[in-house]
């Protein structure tokens, strides 16, 4: 059987230690690279990827919003419709 280690206050587990190390890795590496030597040349090479990305979540989301739209509409008329009942009574 498997025994649970006592941890003491303020001790980090080892697995913690490890995600908080690979984080502050990654996060080195972004600002190298945005900021690094080639960083205006990569700068511009994100915002267009992220103007792509930007596109089609828009292009997916303008069907949706106009369904919740509607949907919401349906449910205003529905609600008013209850109100009034309610306030005949």
């Amino acid at each position: 059987m498997v025994q649970k280690k006592d941890m003491k206050k303020g001790k980090m587990s080892a697995g913690k230690i490890v995600a908080v190390t690979a984080g502050v890795a990654a996060l080195g590496a972004g600002a190298y690279y945005l900021l690094g030597p080639n960083g205006k040349k990569n700068q511009k090479k994100v915002k267009a990827v992220i103007t792509k990305i930007e596109k089609k979540i828009e292009k997916k989301a303008t069907p949706m919003v106009k369904q919740a739209k509607k949907a919401v509409a349906k449910a205003a008329k529905k609600a008013v419709k209850v109100v009034k009942k309610v306030a005949k009574k």
